[in-house]
């Protein structure tokens, strides 16, 4: 997937990450898409081979706040990274929990041959069925099979751009494209109209305590507290010289790689449990 359209050319969905890299064209057409009036949907690219929680923070900080005119944000599974289908749908539950915790919406999951292949059709489950089905399937409406967990898909990508009549678009190249189940009213409502939820705040620090959030950067607006300071504090007593100003922006991340690379912790620069109870663990200099 990369952009795709929908039935009136109102809507296009762009990746914004995967993994824990972010899409580098993102940024751009995230804002067009804006300027330009569209409704616009932001995806994550999911890898059940790491950390679900750190993805779902990673999504959350590149795809920033949502509101007016902006879609459920959505997973894209179709990636098992060598696990059985139970260990991909726990890590699916994990990664949809905490990235609606951060976005304060419930998440739309794309998915198709890969659900009811790779993961063995699993029965109806009242967490996945609850949430919106994007479906992928480049076959005749006749044809269209929904995985068993649905009843029923809201956005159908139909064509890759090659496939199954694509419509022409002007100025753009073949690409996905994607039909909605319903009217522009039934669009509308799919979008958020309220402000944006406030971003959990981390619990004080207590001893060298974890807060139970995660430092991200980027995010709009930063991740700026007392536990944010405190970590980088701990980390200037092992040696860092970055700034323990209470926001963690470009040279916390960066202190936060080099801390993970030395002490033998997937570097992703996300301060999570492991790395918070690493840092608090070890001897200052």
């Amino acid at each position: 997937m990369a952009f795709g359209c929908q039935v009136g050319r109102k809507v296009r969905l762009a990746k914004a990450s995967e993994s824990t890299k972010p899409d580098d064209q993102f940024a751009r057409n995230w804002s067009q898409m804006q300027e330009v009036g569209l409704y616009r949907g932001a995806y994550h690219f999911g890898h059940p081979g790491s950390d679900p929680e750190a993805q779902a923070s990673f999504f959350a900080s590149v795809a920033g706040p949502l509101g007016f005119r902006d879609l459920p944000p959505v997973l894209d599974l179709e990636v098992a990274d060598g696990h059985d289908a139970p260990t991909v749908l726990a890590w699916a539950r994990a990664f949809l929990q905490k990235a609606e915790q951060l976005f304060g919406r419930k998440m739309m999951i794309y998915t198709g041959a890969f659900w009811r292949a790779n993961l063995g059709n699993p029965p109806p489950d009242p967490f996945f069925s609850e949430r919106l089905l994007w479906l992928s399937g480049y076959v005749q409406a006749s044809s269209l099979v929904i995985p068993r967990t649905w009843t029923k898909w809201t956005f159908w990508q139909y064509s890759e751009g090659t496939h199954n009549n694509p419509v022409s678009i002007p100025g753009v190249a073949p690409c996905d494209q994607n039909l909605f189940d319903g009217d522009d009213t039934a669009l509308g409502q799919l979008c958020s109209t309220a402000a944006s939820p406030v971003p959990p705040q981390p619990a004080p620090v207590t001893g060298g305590a974890w807060p139970g959030v995660e430092f991200v950067w980027p995010r709009t607006p930063p991740v700026q507290s007392d536990a944010a300071k405190a970590w980088q504090t701990q980390v200037r007593n092992l040696g860092d010289q970055l700034d323990a100003d209470g926001v963690y922006g470009p040279q916390s991340k960066t202190a936060c790689l080099v801390f993970q690379r030395n002490n033998g912790l997937g570097a992703d620069g996300i301060v999570g449990r492991a790395t918070w109870d690493a840092a608090f663990a070890a001897t200052a200099v």
